[in-house]
C-alpha cells in the first residue's frame, strides 16, 4: 500500500481545553438565568414571612408590661468596638407571671425618623457583683406586681442614630 500523500494527513487543530471550559461556562450561564427568571415569575415575590413585631399588633397582655427608667450606656467589647446598652426597669402590673417577652426598639434620627428597628428578647438582670450577669425572663420570671431591672445589648447602631433613649415597644409576652 501507498502511503497517502502527505497534503491529505493534515492534523486537526487542537481545542484544546476551550472546549470544555465553553461548554461548562455556557451550563453555569444557563443555570443562572434560570434561576433569575424563576424568581421573578416566582407567586411568593413580594411577600415576606412577617417576623415578631412587624405585624403591628402586641400582645394582648403587652399592656401590663411597663418599662421605666431607661437610660443608655456604652462599653468597648473585645472586639475593638463598642457595645450600648439600653437599660432600665419592666414592671408587671398584670395578673400573671411572666417567663418572656420580646420588645421592638426603635432607634430614631435628628428627624424623627426610624432609622434602626430590631426586636431582641428581653434580659432581666439578675446579678450586679462582680459584673452585670443578664438571663431571659424564663430563668427569672417577673410575678405580678415586680419589677426588675432589665438590659439589652446592641453591638451595632446606625451611624445616623440621634444618639436618644430609643423607644421600646413589647410585642410578645409568655405568660404562666
Amino acid at each position: 500500500m501507498d502511503a497517502p500523500p502527505e497534503s491529505e494527513l493534515k492534523p486537526e487543530p487542537s481545542k484544546g481545553p476551550f472546549l470544555g471550559l465553553a461548554i461548562g461556562f455556557a451550563l453555569v450561564l444557563m443555570v443562572v438565568v434560570a434561576l433569575i427568571v424563576a424568581s421573578r415569575t416566582s407567586p411568593t415575590r413580594g411577600i415576606t414571612t412577617p417576623k415578631i413585631g412587624q405585624t403591628g399588633e402586641a400582645d394582648p397582655y403587652a399592656k401590663n408590661l411597663t418599662f421605666s427608667d431607661a437610660h443608655l450606656s456604652a462599653a468597648d467589647n473585645f472586639a475593638g468596638g463598642t457595645s450600648y446598652y439600653v437599660e432600665g426597669k419592666i414592671t408587671n402590673s398584670g395578673p400573671k407571671v411572666v417567663n418572656g417577652a420580646t420588645v421592638e426598639v426603635n432607634f430614631k434620627n435628628s428627624l424623627g425618623q426610624v432609622v434602626q428597628r430590631e426586636t431582641q428578647t428581653v434580659m432581666a438582670v439578675i446579678a450586679r457583683e462582680p459584673a452585670i450577669d443578664v438571663a431571659a425572663l424564663n430563668l427569672a420570671p417577673l410575678n405580678p406586681g415586680q419589677s426588675r431591672e432589665f438590659r439589652l445589648t446592641f453591638e451595632r447602631i446606625s451611624a445616623d442614630w440621634n444618639q436618644q433613649v430609643p423607644e421600646l415597644r413589647i410585642v410578645t409576652v409568655f405568660t404562666k
